[in-house]
């Protein structure tokens, strides 16, 4: 399994943002990276939505195409980690 080295509380940050885009009742405790944004009620457009925040917030590019493989937390996690990786120094 991919492991990410996003920041914690920047996951913590976007699981908020999930939740409080999502009507369903669960805690950040409860979502994990195998969740679903089909599990949290998200539609595509949302997650399209979060993402252009996130590239524009952390001055990053999320690849279309890599976008609409995304499915899980984890997966959006590892989207942003691989792009924030592109844009670090060696």
């Amino acid at each position: 399994m991919f492991k990410t080295m996003i920041d914690p509380k920047l996951r913590s940050q976007i699981v908020e943002r999930l939740l409080a885009a999502s009507d369903v009742d669960i805690s950040a405790a409860d979502v994990l990276d195998t969740t679903s944004f089909r599990e949290l009620d998200l539609s595509s457009l949302i997650l399209v939505a979060l993402a252009a925040e996130l590239e524009h917030e952390l001055e990053i590019n999320i690849d279309d195409d890599e976008l609409s493989r995304i499915q899980t937390v984890g997966d959006l996690l590892k989207a942003i980690d691989s792009s924030q990786s592109q844009n670090r120094l060696p």
